[in-house]
């Protein structure tokens, strides 16, 4: 939390982001790096790496670190599955972030997690089709607005 919590503080962006570790049963890891390129990205830049719904997400929501006003301007929770989407897109629709190369969350996988149960695929393309075209809609109506309005430096 400290590299992504400097990176905010000496760069001014609104958010930041790494890669993630899954944690296996075994103890193993293995690096989890998204289809948004390192660097950094401009307000609704990152829902551009989320070519179609069924595609991996294009950002680890549990790897974003983010200004207060922004995730409180983010929608969160009342969907059964997949608010972290929903909020990952809002906040990187809002504000210009950057993704840094490194991993900065662990992600343990073991047999009894959410993601492994039946009724979390009957729902996930539903949840990635309705955060994916929430993200597309939220960066079109956002286009029009002088940066400033976005919280860019002009």
């Amino acid at each position: 939390m400290a590299v992504r919590l400097h990176a905010l503080e000496t760069t001014g962006l609104g958010w930041c982001a790494g890669y993630s570790e899954d944690l296996h049963p075994d103890g193993t890891t293995s690096l989890w790096r998204c289809p948004t390129p390192p660097g950094r990205h401009e307000a609704g830049d990152v829902s551009t790496y989320w070519k179609n719904p069924a595609d991996t997400i294009p950002l680890g929501p549990t790897t974003i670190l983010a200004r207060t006003d922004l995730v409180r301007a983010a929608p969160m929770g009342g969907l059964v599955q997949g608010e972290d989407y929903m909020a990952a897109l809002g906040v990187t629709c809002l504000a210009p972030g950057i993704l840094l190369p490194l991993p900065v969350y662990r992600y343990r996988k073991h047999p009894g997690q959410m993601t492994r149960q039946d009724a979390y695929d009957a729902l996930e393309a539903s949840a990635r089709r309705h955060a994916w075209n929430f993200g597309r809609s939220l960066r079109t109506a956002l286009r029009g607005l002088e940066p400033s309005d976005r919280g860019e430096a002009p």
